[in-house]
């Protein structure tokens, strides 16, 4: 079990992108050369405005599209983007994640309430905390050696941030409502606890790098008003193998009204950011006005990973109005999973982008050892609407580099046998 560091309210951290440097994420979308293919697998468009571009080999596999949807995925609770409930209970079962224990004692519990005080023990519900601060410094002086479940009362939380570093590999720790239970859908509780940011620069930013799974799981919020991030797992950038976190959940979070459109600022990245961060759930999501206002509307994504975020999962989510692409992988973020989601009035360039950062062609590239390629990731069976401008966006796109060449320094999969990207069953509608 790690030994937690102290705790830290400072929003020091925000100001840095999901590579760890300001500089470097507010030029991600510079000097770009993008390579774009419909799932057809037919090129719609291809540039060389930028060194070491070609166009190269498709990257699509399996089959193509097969017909036009005027209908999205939506997430399962049935919630639609004004908060309407519209499906029955029961649809969302199996939310428990399946590697989590509960010891003979059944979980550590702490609760919170919007009328709570950080003066208070939060061991019961008369006796709930406020803040998910306190909620960690109550974990960390017990270090239970079993679940930990921060039960949390309907009602609004304002301007909270917290960088959390306590878990345990070996059990998980929840964040739910208060009357949630584990296969619960969004008609089985009272309603989201909200976190309202009031323009903080994100709501909870797991800051540990142990090398091993750290089980957070988050169910039925609903984050609105920050501006860089909702939730952001940082992994360490510089240490691939040994430096990562993950086996984490994010499940049935309705996260919106996040970026510098919303709130004060210069920018935000992403509604969940991943760095270093792999074998995370990422289903059944509401991603719903996470924009930046024009002039950085391209560095808003609804999930970015980062830096070596391997074997993530985005399942079942709705994206909608978001500023930039929806999808962004970026420096060997391998082997993810981004199937049957749906993506209306969002992205910039494409509803899925490869970019990583090549101080050939960006000099802001601050990384020591510059960035590679991802590989191996799968966008299949999603719902493919109108971009954010209202036009139609090709499925995929790659930023700077072009499909087939790899920097020097970087492994060339190629000579594996390996693919960037597979595609299959994306459908398009748009209008």
């Amino acid at each position: 079990m790690s030994t937690p560091s102290a705790l830290s309210l400072s929003v020091a951290f925000m100001l840095v992108c999901a590579c760890g440097d300001a500089s470097t994420s507010t030029t991600d979308t510079t000097s770009q050369t993008s390579m774009t293919t419909a799932d057809t697998g037919a090129t719609t468009s291809a540039t060389t405005d930028s060194p070491g571009t070609s166009s190269g080999e498709l990257p699509t596999s399996g089959d193509a599209t097969t017909g036009i949807s005027s209908t999205g995925v939506s997430p399962t609770d049935g919630t639609s983007t004004d908060g309407a409930t519209t499906d029955l209970p029961g649809t969302t079962t199996g939310t428990a994640s399946s590697t989590s224990t509960t010891g003979d004692d059944g979980p550590f519990t702490v609760y919170l309430d919007p009328a709570g005080d950080d003066a208070n023990g939060g061991l019961s519900p008369d006796d709930a905390v406020l803040t998910l601060a306190r909620a960690q410094e109550i974990i960390v002086a017990a270090a239970p050696d079993r679940d930990v479940e921060v039960r949390i009362a309907q009602g609004t939380y304002f301007g909270q941030n917290v960088t959390w570093t306590y878990y345990h590999p070996d059990h998980r720790i929840s964040f739910m409502p208060i009357d949630y239970a584990d296969g619960d859908g969004i008609d089985d509780i009272a309603d989201r606890p909200v976190f309202d940011g009031e323009g903080e620069g994100v709501l909870l930013t797991l800051d540990v790098s142990p090398g091993e799974e750290t089980h957070l799981e988050f169910y039925y919020l609903k984050i609105q008003h920050y501006l860089h991030y909702g939730v952001y797992f940082r992994g360490d950038r510089l240490d691939p193998e040994g430096g990562w976190n993950g086996g984490n959940r994010i499940f049935g979070v309705y996260f919106t009204e996040i970026g510098s459109l919303h709130v004060a600022g210069e920018e935000g990245y992403g509604a969940i950011d991943l760095v270093n961060s792999r074998n995370n759930d990422i289903r059944n999501n509401h991603f719903v006005a996470v924009e930046n206002h024009a002039q950085k509307a391209g560095l808003m994504h609804g999930v970015y990973l980062a830096h070596h975020s391997r074997g993530n999962q985005i399942r079942g989510n709705q994206f909608t109005e978001i500023s930039g692409d929806p999808i962004r992988v970026r420096d060997d973020s391998n082997a993810n999973i981004i199937e049957e989601n749906s993506f209306a009035e969002t992205g910039s360039v494409a509803f899925y982008s490869d970019w990583y950062c090549d101080p050939d062609v960006n000099p802001n590239c601050t990384k020591p050892g510059g960035e590679c390629p991802s590989w191996q990731n799968e966008f299949r069976d999603n719902e493919l609407h109108c971009g954010y401008g209202g036009e139609q966006l090709p499925p995929f796109s790659y930023i700077q580099g072009g499909a087939d060449y790899v920097p020097p320094g970087c492994p060339d999969h190629f000579a594996d046998g390996w693919k960037r990207l597979s595609t299959s069953g994306n459908t398009t509608a748009c209008p």
